[in-house]
């Protein structure tokens, strides 16, 4: 059975509540292939003739399915399902999240002076940047291009704004003595700036925009 990557990862995440949901049950460790197994045949009955494959190629397939090849940050598809997550636990108990959004600014021109290969190993050092100033509960995901965007679950704008400045400022410190790069950011949360997916990207889009056109390396919140 061959799922789209919508589906595929919607499922993943079913079969590790799932699994959660036996270990307590039985009072055991249920290996994922099993729950796998029972998920997709006795509960969803997505697959008449299964098959049992090893649990690390189960997540091998779910890596591929979530993270960027590049930069090896979560990709698009995961954020948002990440996001529609953030939305209902909102809407269930209320609960403030926050997200940045962020353009590097003179990409361009690293990619024209010096060649695609460079562009690549600048998006792979600020991957790793941010990926160091992000706490465990965070999640940063390429967005596409030289876009990038961090998730903050449980964080209000204030807490949010002082985690991002120190990102900004440690990009434009690593990048001092040579290329001179910088990062313009827009930040944006749930729920002063917006309550949906969809606005909130917007919103954070919107910042992001201003912080380009007035300046560049800077923060701007909506």
């Amino acid at each position: 059975q061959v799922f789209n990557i919508d589906k595929a990862q919607t499922l993943w995440d079913d079969i590790i509540n799932h699994k959660k949901k036996l270990t307590k049950i039985l009072n055991r460790n249920v290996e994922i292939t099993v729950a796998t197994l029972d998920y997709l045949t006795n509960i969803k009955d997505e697959i008449k003739k299964p098959k049992l494959i090893g649990e690390a190629f189960i997540g091998k397939i779910a890596e591929m399915t979530s993270v960027d090849s590049l930069t090896k940050l979560y990709n698009r598809q995961y954020l948002y399902l990440k996001l529609d997550e953030e939305i209902k636990r909102f809407n269930r108990y209320n609960t403030t999240f926050s997200i940045l959004l962020m353009d590097i600014d003179g990409f361009k021109q690293v990619n024209d002076s010096y060649g695609h290969q460079k562009g690549d190993t600048v998006l792979v050092q600020l991957s790793n940047i941010f990926y160091q100033s992000l706490r465990d509960l965070d999640l940063c995901a390429r967005y596409g291009g030289d876009e990038f965007v961090i998730l903050f679950p449980h964080t209000n704008i204030k807490s949010a704004k002082k985690i991002a400045e120190r990102i900004r400022i440690s990009v434009k410190n690593y990048y001092s003595e040579n290329l001179k790069l910088s990062i313009s950011s827009g930040l944006a949360n749930c729920p002063t700036s917006a309550t949906t997916k969809k606005n909130l990207i917007k919103q954070a889009d919107n910042a992001l925009y201003i912080s380009k056109n007035t300046g560049k390396n800077k923060l701007t919140i909506k």
